[in-house]
């Protein structure tokens, strides 16, 4: 008899308990904090805002990823993100934790991935998909191999399927070849299941981009985005250690009750994601997940925003430092001010 294969769903479930497992001999091991806070509360800086540098505008789930203004907000969305990283640079080159080495401090079992789909998806600029959600691909450079792309693709029901898929470098014709994929990321997403889907940020491809990380020591491929899966809202990550392979199965940062942004960093063993917390409700609050084993296992989820409503969050990390940014707001209506926190990994 055939043996079948496990479902996503079934996949998560295991990298979970196996995650949980892992995390539980740790702290057995060490009662040491993996990650310390080096600024005891947000620092208020005079740098802008990247909600207001390029201004922010709504995701509409009924935007066609092809018609100019699709491209020109898709434009407008990298300014602003390029800018926000260009901000947290200079705060992480200021901890000396930055310069110091991360080892790995946990030897996990490999995981056999299956290959990864090689249908190819043209040779534009972007990979070719007539679903593509606007406003949600995100590329990233993966020097001496090519490049990746991720995106949200409308399904069935309401629902979206996160995707992947690779450009690969052709070093002997100096050039890169045809993209390849797509490589399903996750595919539990539960669509509008009630009137409250829009209030959850969850309704088609009104949502929130993937952001997407690959790592400049040892190539892994990252990925953090927010979905309503099974189990409820919630922020995600998922990484791909070999191009030619699948992505390992995504883990859950933190469930809730709502929908927000998620951004990833890396730096070989380090890895963080920022989030805006999915269980909050009259404020929305500014988390951070922190890994020391490549994405593996995310052994600590720190609250990083004080009292106030702290969005549209960012992330970069270089060795033991991390560094989040965040758009503040005192009063709806108040101007945002852009906040930074630093944490040293131990």
């Amino acid at each position: 008899m055939d043996r079948k294969l496990p479902t996503p769903r079934a996949l998560r479930a295991l990298a979970a308990a196996g995650a949980a497992a892992t995390l539980a001999a740790s702290l057995a091991a060490c009662e040491t904090p993996a990650v310390a806070w080096v600024d005891d509360l947000p620092v208020a800086t005079g740098m802008p805002s990247p909600l207001r540098h390029p201004p922010f505008a709504p995701y509409d789930s009924t935007l066609a990823d092809s018609t100019p203004a699709a491209a020109f907000l898709l434009t407008q969305d990298q300014l602003r993100e390029a800018g926000a990283v260009t901000l947290l640079a200079g705060p992480l080159d200021s901890l000396e934790a930055s310069r110091q080495r991360l080892s790995a401090t946990t030897a996990l079992p490999a995981i056999t991935m299956a290959p990864a789909p090689s249908s190819s998806l043209g040779e534009g600029d972007i990979p070719l998909d007539a679903a593509r959600c606007a406003r949600s691909l995100r590329l990233a450079l993966a020097p001496g191999r090519g490049r990746v792309a991720t995106w949200w693709t409308r399904a069935s029901g309401g629902r979206v399927f996160l995707a992947a898929a690779w450009r690969d470098s052709i070093a002997a014709e100096s050039r890169l070849g045809a993209w390849r994929g797509p490589i399903l990321v996750d595919t539990l997403d539960q669509g509008p299941r009630d009137a409250q889907a829009h209030d959850r940020g969850a309704y088609g491809c009104a949502r929130p981009a993937p952001s997407i990380a690959v790592d400049s020591l040892n190539g892994y491929v990252h990925v953090a985005y927010a979905l309503t899966g099974p189990e409820g809202p919630g922020v995600f990550y998922a990484h791909q250690m070999d191009p030619r392979a699948a992505f390992e199965p995504p883990v859950a940062i933190l469930y809730g009750e709502r929908l927000g942004e998620a951004r990833v960093a890396s730096h070989g063993e380090l890895v963080a994601v920022a989030y805006e917390d999915p269980n909050s409700r009259s404020r929305v609050i500014t988390g951070v997940a922190v890994s020391r084993t490549a994405g593996h296992l995310f052994e600590e989820r720190l609250t990083a925003s004080g009292g106030t409503t702290a969005r549209d969050p960012y992330v970069v990390v270089r060795g033991k430092a991390v560094v989040v940014g965040w758009s503040d707001f005192a009063s709806p209506d108040g101007e945002p001010v852009f906040k930074i926190r630093r944490a040293v990994v131990q």
